[in-house]
């Protein structure tokens, strides 16, 4: 799955310090950081339809960490950390 149409590759490490410690904060490659994204958006609210995302989401991260990587077999994409807005119901 390796089809990433990267703009530029900025190599000053001031500019990229924010992506370098998300990344590792995730857990992910710092190679990666220049990948296209992945990761879960989305709404999260007061409603009961919102019970329960957070570890439905947790287990979608982790499932995508486990697949993220610059070996051969994994997929070669940047994981973004889980992101909601706020919705009421």
């Amino acid at each position: 799955m390796k089809n990433s149409k990267t703009v530029l590759i900025d190599k000053n490490p001031g500019r990229n310090s924010q992506t370098f410690g998300v990344a590792r904060e995730l857990g992910t490659s710092v190679d990666l950081i220049h990948e296209p994204s992945v990761g879960v958006v989305g709404n999260k609210g007061d409603s009961q339809c919102y019970i329960g995302v957070g570890p439905k989401v947790q287990t979608i991260h982790d499932a995508l960490l486990a697949r993220i990587g610059t070996e051969g077999d994994k997929m070669s994409m940047r994981l973004v950390q889980p992101e909601f807005t706020i919705a009421t119901s």
